[in-house]
């Protein structure tokens, strides 16, 4: 998800399973997050490859379960 309207520079993830609903008229991916805590998440690299470390903090951050464990 890039963030240039917001803080330049910087991408962060956002997983689409907790994507509420894209406007593409708008070029807009409304979730259910606060702004604050997209800002203060992991930095996503572009470049370098999504570890299930990198999804276990991820989740943490935003106090998640894992989409790989139990419901």
């Amino acid at each position: 998800m890039g963030t240039q309207n917001w803080w330049p520079g910087r991408q962060v993830l956002v997983p689409p399973q907790w994507i509420e609903c894209v406007s593409w008229s708008e070029s807009k991916v409304f979730v259910n997050l606060p702004r604050e805590s997209i800002k203060l998440s992991p930095e996503c690299a572009v470049a370098s490859l999504l570890t299930r470390e990198y999804e276990d903090g991820l989740h943490r951050h935003y106090h998640r379960q894992g989409y790989w464990t139990a419901a």
